[in-house]
């Protein structure tokens, strides 16, 4: 429903968990919880909103988001394992079950927050640095190649591979800013004070 591709370390206190989804939303965006505790987590920004570790926040980790076929293409593909559609199961999973949602304005749950300065389902990449939030619109990525900009007093350097691979790059310290890909209108219903990029 919001477009997101995000991971998260799974330690909780010094112990691997496996985390679920409890069938729960907040704006519009999965909750999951812990095997552990039964903690409520966001998808997110990873934070714990109910039970024992409310107030914690997971670790994110950099991943991304690419077609097939421009997957196949990358280094990264061998060796790759790919998920088989013969589940036993007799279902089209060729089909999309939410057919053109990803293209309507409409949103199906309601959200905290909402602005229309884009498409509400236009893919952005968000990030935070010094508690201040950012986003970047793919479209501008893939046209622009590398965009050079400034977050909270950093400098930054946002570049995306021919496959489709982004990588955003402290340049002062050469250490890699981990990436959010959402819906436009999922990462500003969390991040209602974000910046949005605008390409000059």
């Amino acid at each position: 429903l919001c477009g997101s591709g995000i991971a998260y370390e799974r330690v909780l206190d010094g112990e691997s968990v496996e985390f679920g989804t409890s069938g729960k939303l907040y704006n519009s965006n999965l909750v999951m919880y812990d095997d552990l505790t039964d903690t409520y987590w966001q998808q997110i920004d990873g934070n714990a909103i109910v039970g024992e570790l409310t107030g914690q926040k997971l670790v994110p980790i950099s991943i991304d988001t690419l077609v097939w076929r421009d997957f196949k293409k990358s280094e990264k593909s061998e060796g790759a394992e790919v998920l088989s559609q013969n589940t036993g199961i007799n279902r089209n999973y060729g089909k999309d079950p939410y057919g053109n949602y990803y293209e309507d304005s409409f949103l199906i749950f309601p959200v905290d927050n909402s602005d229309n300065r884009i498409h509400p389902k236009t893919v952005v990449f968000g990030i935070e640095a010094n508690g201040k939030y950012k986003a970047y619109k793919e479209s501008d990525l893939t046209e622009k190649v590398v965009i050079e900009d400034e977050i909270a007093g950093i400098k930054i350097k946002i570049e995306r591979s021919k496959e489709g691979i982004i990588k955003i790059t402290n340049t002062e310290t050469g250490k890699e800013i981990v990436k959010e890909r959402d819906f436009w209108f999922a990462w500003y219903a969390f991040h209602p004070d974000t910046d949005l990029y605008e390409t000059k």
